[in-house]
C-alpha cells in the first residue's frame, strides 16, 4: 500500500488563509475571501464527494 503524502498545506492566521503545497506555490486568501470559498465549497460539497468516491478504488471518508 502506498503512504499518504501530505499534497498541501492550509495555515489560518489573523489576516486570512494561505494554501501552501509542496511545490512551494501557494495561494493567499483574506478572511472574506476564504469564507466566500468556503461557502463555494459547502454548497459543490455532494458533486465533489461523488466524484472522489468515482475516482477512489479505495473508499476514503474523511470527517471533519
Amino acid at each position: 500500500m502506498e503512504a499518504i503524502r501530505e499534497k498541501f498545506t492550509i495555515e489560518i492566521s489573523d489576516n486570512g488563509m494561505v494554501i501552501l503545497s509542496g511545490q512551494e506555490k501557494s495561494l493567499y486568501f483574506s478572511a472574506g475571501e476564504a469564507l466566500m470559498l468556503l461557502d463555494i465549497l459547502k454548497n459543490e460539497e455532494s458533486n465533489l464527494r461523488k466524484m472522489a468516491d468515482e475516482a477512489s478504488p479505495i473508499p476514503i471518508r474523511i470527517q471533519v
